[in-house]
């Protein structure tokens, strides 16, 4: 009996697309071509490997037994691969515009020199990026999605503090408890334009303080602050190059919050994505003091 390894390719990412559509679209073929693709394969094995359900193609009793063997056969593919041609493609990364900009970009430089081929395309952006709609092969997330066919992960927990330049710090009345903030200007979010609930911060303080400067960007504020606009609530990893700022309240005022990294389900398996997605992974871990700080 004799196997074509294409046939088992296209057997592989209909079990994992789960439906024709889903499957030609990352084989880059009609979804015809998938059908014809799957059928030669279980006339060649004399076995049924799907069946149609309400939700897409499910394997069945035979495909089950299929699977691991033919994923074996994929790493060996891969491993081969991996020696003998450089990855190429893209792969598009979507992250909130402080964490992309401010930390992830310089990373990315580094890690894109040893992979000429392919091509990173870094979607910094002050809103959700919808991995629903394909905006991104790989998503960054300060909000974790409740459903979805998506692999996610806890990437990390990251520190936020109160910063003031030092210049308006010598300026202005000396702060030494959270009372003393009512006599301060403050830099913050547009309130109808925040698209995430983690992002209310200076809301959370125990008085009521209302923002002298706004603005819908974490990097623009972070530029007001440290020409003095005032005081803001911002990402330790943002602050901490910044000679200019200083933390305020060190004690009082802090919030951790938690990035969340997911991609679906079906593009886990693809060898560039898996080369990104192991790649941030890493830095996660190896950057920790990073992104819990301290920062002064």
């Amino acid at each position: 009996m004799k196997v074509d390894w294409d046939h088992l390719r296209f057997f592989l990412v209909l079990a994992r697309a789960k439906t024709l559509t889903n499957a030609a679209r990352l084989m880059g073929v009609e979804h015809s071509t998938v059908a014809r693709r799957i059928q030669a394969l279980e006339h060649n094995l004399g076995s049924t490997l799907f069946k149609r359900e309400a939700q897409g193609y499910e394997l069945t009793q035979e495909g089950l037994e299929l699977m691991p063997r033919v994923e074996q056969m994929e790493q060996a593919f891969f491993q081969i691969e991996r020696v003998n041609t450089p990855l190429q493609g893209r792969v598009r990364i979507g992250t909130p515009e402080g964490f992309g900009t401010a930390f992830l970009a310089k990373l990315l430089a580094k890690f894109s020199e040893q992979y000429p081929s392919l091509t990173i395309d870094l979607i910094p952006v002050s809103k959700t990026i919808k991995l629903s709609h394909r905006e991104a092969d790989i998503v960054i997330s300060i909000d974790r999605p409740k459903t979805g066919p998506y692999i996610i992960t806890r990437f990390s927990d990251y520190c936020l503090k109160l910063y003031a330049s030092q210049d308006y710090l010598a300026q202005h009345t000396k702060i030494e408890k959270i009372e003393d903030l009512k006599q301060h200007r403050f830099v913050n979010y547009i309130n109808d334009l925040v698209y995430s609930s983690e992002l209310y911060c200076l809301e959370r303080l125990p008085i009521e303080l209302n923002a002298c400067l706004r603005s819908s960007s974490i990097v623009a504020q972070q530029m007001a602050v440290s020409a003095g606009a005032g005081l803001a609530i911002l990402p330790v990893f943002m602050a901490r190059n910044q000679p200019e700022l200083k933390q305020v309240l060190t004690e009082e005022i802090q919030f951790v919050h938690t990035f969340w990294m997911l991609t679906f389900a079906d593009l886990k398996h693809e060898p560039r994505i898996k080369l990104v997605w192991d790649f941030l992974r890493q830095v996660a871990e190896q950057h920790q003091d990073t992104l819990m700080g301290p920062s002064q």
